[in-house]
């Protein structure tokens, strides 16, 4: 038993309840329980509480597999509005509920809802597979395999990098988004891991060109006629690690054998991997990625932060693993006489929180393109130090249709 006031004296367990829910308000009221600041920190084995309800095809030379998504409008239906499309990847929690969320928060921000879909895919595990019944259709991965492109277990082996390359040839359908101009690929923690490797070896501009559309790298001069252009570009957020393409690392390790190997290096790379790697460097570098790292993502000791031998070669913490990874492109670059058109763009501020970092003045120009961000080819910047996160009344309560996956965003009153 437990006092809480003179004479009078409450059941341990429901003292206990009523300390936990107010603690709970506390946090939730402060912002500080953000999901999607601790994002990778939670426990990431067990099954995923929601399963996104839409299902994309993913079609390959093995069969049809169904990607589970939540996506902002209809993708099997024409539509002539739509000119830009945003693919927001999860973390490690495979919460693509939570990151579909947010961005559609940013979307709204950015007055960019009405020509644009927004599509988060969700790569599940064999545990949230067996947890929810799921049809056997239902492309899933081994715990983490899907962060760096290895085979699915079902319902074949398939690449978590051809997932992505499904999402695209929907979107590269003219009869289906007969405008659509602009593809966006983001991601913030884990998921940025395995956009920032598709970066590299996605077929993305391949599966373009078969649809008959000339990809190019976003801000890139089109030569072609403007129905048949695609742009292209790559927003990666505070990942733990990167792709290095030689053996050298800012915290080099002579003990650590896999240093220069996939996923941490080009060495022993997944089977989806084709061509020469020195032409997958060189098309990386010209290929439009934002690199968005977190000025106050810097904790050493980070619950989720990759402390392998591999992870720790590239820096202590995630801002300086970042900082070193964009030197190191900016060094190959210089060395093969490319210009870069990579960008890294620090949030003065923002710690390990997806949903700040994409709500930021420059999270918001990245992935829809609003204004307020100039990020220059080639350069690093510092984002502009202003609200990192409209008010709720700006931008309004976004909340789940219970029949659909495209949500609805409703004034509060």
């Amino acid at each position: 038993m437990t006092e809480l006031f003179a004479g009078q004296r409450w059941p341990e367990t429901t003292f206990a309840r009523l300390v936990g829910k107010f603690c709970l308000a506390l946090l939730l009221l402060s912002g500080i329980n953000s999901a999607f600041a601790v994002d990778e920190s939670a426990p990431y084995r067990r099954p995923v509480k929601v399963i996104a309800p839409e299902r994309i095809q993913v079609r390959t030379a093995s069969g049809t597999a169904l990607m589970p998504a939540f996506t902002s409008s209809n993708l099997d239906k024409p539509n002539a509005a739509i000119k830009r499309a945003v693919i927001i990847v999860h973390g490690r929690l495979r919460d693509a509920d939570r990151y579909f969320e947010l961005a559609m928060q940013a979307a709204k921000a950015s007055n960019a809802l009405s020509d644009t879909v927004v599509i988060a895919p969700q790569f599940l595990s064999t545990a949230d597979a067996a947890r929810h019944n799921l049809e056997p259709m239902i492309a899933r991965w081994n715990n983490q395999a899907w962060l760096a492109g290895e085979n699915a277990k079902g319902p074949f082996p398939l690449s978590s990098f051809e997932a992505i390359d499904g999402i695209i040839a929907k979107l590269a359908d003219r009869s289906q988004f007969p405008n659509l101009e602009r593809i966006v690929i983001a991601a913030h923690s884990a998921g940025a891991q395995i956009i920032q490797r598709y970066a590299v070896v996605g077929r993305a501009d391949q599966v373009l060109a078969k649809a008959g559309l000339q990809p190019y790298a976003d801000g890139m001069e089109a030569s072609t006629a403007k129905n048949t252009a695609m742009r292209l570009r790559y927003v990666v957020a505070n990942p733990s690690s990167y792709l290095y393409f030689d053996a050298t690392r800012p915290r080099p390790d002579e003990r650590c054998a896999e240093v220069d190997r996939w996923r941490y290096g080009v060495n022993d790379p997944v089977a989806y991997v084709e061509g020469d790697m020195k032409a997958i460097e060189q098309r990386y570098l010209t290929r439009r990625v934002i690199y968005m790292l977190g000025g106050a993502d810097v904790d050493p000791n980070h619950s989720a932060l990759d402390k392998t031998c591999m992870g720790e070669a590239q820096g202590g913490n995630r801002l300086e693993r970042g900082n070193a990874y964009f030197a190191h492109v900016q060094k190959r670059a210089k060395l093969q006489n490319i210009s870069l058109r990579h960008t890294r763009v620090e949030v003065p501020g923002v710690g390990h929180d997806g949903e700040r970092m994409f709500n930021s003045v420059c999270g918001k120009a990245a992935l829809f393109d609003a204004p307020g961000c100039d990020m220059k080819l080639g350069d690093s910047m510092t984002a502009p130090a202003t609200t990192t996160l409209p008010s709720a009344a700006a931008v309004g309560a976004i909340v789940p249709v219970a029949t659909s996956s495209r949500w609805s965003v409703l004034s509060k009153k």
